[in-house]
């Protein structure tokens, strides 16, 4: 187990699925976490079942990405009662918006592109300065093989998770020398109910194309991004890291 003690988290949409078993994965090392999710419920549940789990302080708050004012209230209220954030990992995204280009709604596209993209950027914002001030952050945007690949039908989020290995890089560029690093994680597909979501062709397409013929555990990407928030990945900054299981790979 990555030692995280007296370590501060913020995990956006982590009320379940991938984002949820990196607040476990975090919790388990000795930090304290914050869930937030736009399942206010759920986040409530996945935090105080943290804490009874892993005796760290779990706190929950019911937080649309997509909304500016909201992430700016939220994070006030989570540095109010944690105090501060060391580790913030950009979960959060929906991914059932699926369309070629030419069918794509643009209200679609844009509504995708805000919550994707521009939340991962809204939340950067309320705890970079911080870090800086510190001198020590680690940020991690959760990408996708199909910001790295493209993906037929899914024209938004590839270009959404694209964007986040940029967003990445760029931090990792600007405050390397403040001792933060931003890194990328680039999971394929993964076991989870947003997986559930997508069409049962395309699912069986993709888990086909992958070279282990399998979808990947949340916690296989949850342990990738405890070690990169840890000391011992202080060398790596504006990474992509792959947990993709090969599917970028040539297969037959």
């Amino acid at each position: 187990m990555i030692d995280h003690s007296a370590k501060i988290a913020a995990v956006t949409g982590s009320a379940r699925g991938i984002g949820c078993a990196i607040a476990q994965a975090l919790a388990g090392g000795g930090a304290d976490v914050a869930i937030l999710d736009i399942n206010g419920e759920g986040a409530q549940a996945t935090a105080e079942a943290i804490a009874a789990e892993h005796s760290v302080r779990a706190w929950a708050a019911e937080l649309d990405v997509s909304d500016k004012e909201a992430v700016v209230r939220v994070f006030q209220q989570l540095n109010d009662e944690l105090g501060r954030v060391d580790i913030l990992v950009n979960n959060a995204a929906i991914t059932t918006n699926v369309n070629t280009v030419v069918k794509m709604p643009m209200e679609d596209w844009d509504n995708e592109l805000r919550i994707n993209l521009s939340g991962a950027f809204y939340c950067i914002k309320q705890v970079l300065p911080g870090m800086v001030e510190r001198n020590w952050g680690r940020i991690i945007n959760i990408s996708s093989a199909a910001g790295t690949m493209g993906g037929y039908g899914q024209c938004s989020y590839s270009a959404s998770k694209a964007g986040l290995i940029g967003l990445a890089k760029t931090i990792a560029l600007e405050h390397a020398r403040d001792n933060v690093t931003a890194n990328a994680v680039i999971p394929g597909l993964v076991n989870t109910g947003a997986a559930a979501g997508i069409p049962e062709k395309m699912r069986e397409r993709i888990v086909k194309a992958t070279p282990i013929r399998r979808m990947a555990d949340p916690e296989e990407i949850a342990s990738v991004v405890s070690f990169l928030v840890s000391n011992g990945a202080s060398y790596m900054n504006g990474a992509e890291v792959s947990a993709t299981a090969g599917i970028e790979l040539f297969t037959f």
